[in-house]
């Protein structure tokens, strides 16, 4: 095997190591979560909706809420996602130019043609960005990728095929498409898989080197090599010189895992900025290994494009920075509707995030949209309890240590607060007193939903609140949910009727939270 042949090997490895281990790291997060949530005493049902306990902890700042600027903050983003990718697309086409294809006397029309080709990461960074399913996704790719066989085939100066074209645009996008699949099709992993994957990698690379080395001493091995596979066998000895490594580089892949996670709480990159810069890892990954078969170390140039990243979100963060004194949404609903809920996150609170802060309570049914670096490595760690509200007297400390800055790409984070069955309810007023709007996902509400009853409670005495906003279907007892809100200053609760969040359901919703009159019936 070759070293490119070696380096493909430990990158698909890597890729399939991290989306098998974060199906079983997610199943034991959620059975963890619920065991947890489960512990203590149970919540006292006679307690009243509001009491002693439900007093505002500081007094709220006026915040503006403005659709508008929203939209705009959508546009921004959106624009800096394809520039960036634009850039390291046209650095690519530049460097390929002169150390791949070995052409220094190059076109601007070449360059810029090629540069094209090479951002199609781009539609990968607005699927991430809007939450398209990855069959959207897949599509907004092949529909990128007959535009540029259309403009190859116009701006070509040679005789080519369509077929040519294809199979070569094909051949740049194969590989990174199906890794990029591999680690983030499916919601379940999405949140674990890109942030296994590092760690994975160096061990990975680490066995595949191993076996190499041991494949080109083959001839004549040493001593050693004889006696371990008269111990454990051929397969065995196999095994052991490929997972030895692991053991070695144990300390250094759980530093590695530390250093993500302090980087993400510390702010130095977001959720999806991470994303960005694993696909786009991925992307250039691919190209230099191929590059690297054809032209030797020269191939390598092929990585240096991905340095624009970390300077790109440095120079942006002024012009994505949002305005002074965001907004804070609560999120509630009826637990145990994953799917619905989900959706409501993607096509809702996505958006949200570009301009206010959110807060929920933590629940298995968003364990796939709101799992950080920081949470699961407080998981792997065996300290998950320690995030759990154990009782009352922690609340004024946790409220203190709300994340309410922007991350550099000017994306607000989402506060998940885990609590006992025994705290859950306290916090949920001390959340309520934090926020300024709150979304309520009602659909298939019903009487017996005691929870959901409770919160409807809190939100009717809730005096400052700006606007409560409640979505419902066909299932909602919804005159119970009325009954519960009947102490709520008129004009505060907006229903909207979203039996299908559809993208018109969606935008009016969010347009609600903003203010604007979208009372459905």
């Amino acid at each position: 095997m070759n070293s490119t042949g070696a380096l493909l090997s430990a990158l698909l490895a890597a890729v399939f190591l991290s989306g098998l281990l974060a199906w079983l790291v997610a199943a034991l997060y959620r059975r963890r979560m619920l065991a947890l949530m489960r512990a203590g005493p149970a919540p006292d049902a006679a307690r009243p909706a509001a009491d002693a306990a439900f007093t505002l902890l500081e007094q709220r700042p006026a915040v503006a809420l403005d659709l508008a600027a929203n939209r705009r903050a959508s546009r921004r983003f959106l624009l800096a996602l394809g520039g960036v990718s634009l850039l390291v697309g046209l650095t690519q086409s530049w460097l390929a130019l002169l150390f791949v294809y070995d052409d220094p006397h190059f076109s601007l029309n070449r360059l810029l043609v090629l540069g094209l080709v090479y951002a199609w990461p781009m539609t990968l960074a607005w699927g991430l960005a809007l939450r398209w399913s990855w069959a959207r996704t897949l599509g907004a790719v092949l529909a990128y990728m007959a535009v540029m066989a259309l403009l190859v085939m116009l701006r070509s100066n040679e005789q080519q095929t369509l077929a040519q074209v294809a199979g070569w645009l094909g051949s740049v996008v194969a590989l990174p498409m199906l890794v990029t699949l591999a680690i983030a099709a499916s919601g379940r992993i999405r949140a674990v898989a890109p942030y296994l994957l590092p760690p994975l990698l160096v061990l990975s690379t680490a066995s595949v080197l191993v076996l190499q080395v041991m494949a080109a001493g083959a001839a004549d091995p040493p001593a050693w090599v004889y006696a371990l596979v008269g111990w454990l066998g051929a397969y065995g000895a196999i095994a052991a010189l490929a997972f030895v490594p692991w053991l070695l580089l144990a300390w250094p892949v759980y530093a590695l895992a530390r250093w993500l996670a302090a980087a993400y709480r510390a702010k130095r990159f977001s959720d999806l900025a991470y994303l960005f810069a694993a696909y786009w890892f991925v992307v250039l990954s691919a190209s230099t290994l191929t590059a690297v078969e054809g032209n030797g170390a020269a191939g390598l140039t092929q990585l240096l494009p991905w340095l624009w990243l970390p300077v790109a979100g440095a120079a942006l963060g002024g012009w994505l920075r949002p305005p002074e004194r965001p907004a804070t949404l609560l999120v509630l609903r009826v637990f145990q509707r994953d799917a619905q809920v989900e959706r409501l996150f993607d096509r809702v609170v996505e958006r949200w995030r570009l301009t206010g802060n959110t807060l929920l309570i933590a629940g298995t049914d968003l364990v796939s949209r709101t799992l950080d670096a920081d949470e699961l490595f407080a998981f792997l760690n065996g300290r998950l309890r320690q995030r759990f509200i154990a009782d009352e007297a922690e609340l004024p400390r946790r409220m203190a240590e709300l994340d309410l800055l922007p991350d550099p790409d000017g994306r607000y984070r989402v506060n998940e607060h885990y609590c006992f069955d025994a705290t859950w309810q306290a916090a949920l007023r001390a959340l309520v007193a934090r926020s300024d709007v709150v979304l309520m996902d009602l659909r298939g509400f019903r009487a017996e939903n005691r929870g959901c009853r409770f919160e409807l409670g809190v939100l009717a005495t809730a005096s400052h609140l700006r606007r409560v906003v409640l979505l419902h279907d066909a299932a909602t007892a919804r005159e119970v949910a009325e009954a519960d809100l009947a102490g709520a200053p008129p004009g505060r609760c907006s229903w909207l009727r979203a039996d299908t969040l559809n993208p018109r359901t969606a935008g009016a919703a969010l347009a609600a939270l903003f203010g604007a009159d979208t009372n459905h019936q």
